[in-house]
């Protein structure tokens, strides 16, 4: 197996003897933005840097800051499909709790 074929394996170790799975999972979060939550006495200010790799995206599509309910929501900093699979189990499992 070569060193840029993708493993799924947890323990599979490249010819160099890295664990490919570590190597990929800090590259995600290499290219990850900076989030950050501040809670106050009266409410909490959540922020988040929205920079894109690519200026074909709309900025006006792309949304980090996700509200669940009225008193609950999240902001993600990394890969787009991940947020929106958290984002759907987060609204749906509310809705199951209550």
């Amino acid at each position: 197996m070569g060193d840029s074929a993708y493993s799924f394996s947890l323990t599979t170790f490249s010819r160099t003897g890295k664990l490919l799975q570590i190597e990929y999972a800090l590259n995600a979060v290499a290219n990850g933005r900076t989030s950050l939550g501040i809670c106050a006495k009266d409410g909490v200010v959540i922020a988040t840097d929205k920079k894109l790799s690519s200026t074909l995206v709309d900025t006006d599509q792309v949304c980090k800051v996700e509200k669940i309910t009225s008193g609950s929501g999240f902001v993600y900093s990394g890969v787009g499909p991940d947020y929106r699979v958290l984002g759907t189990l987060c609204s749906f499992g509310w809705r199951c709790v209550f």
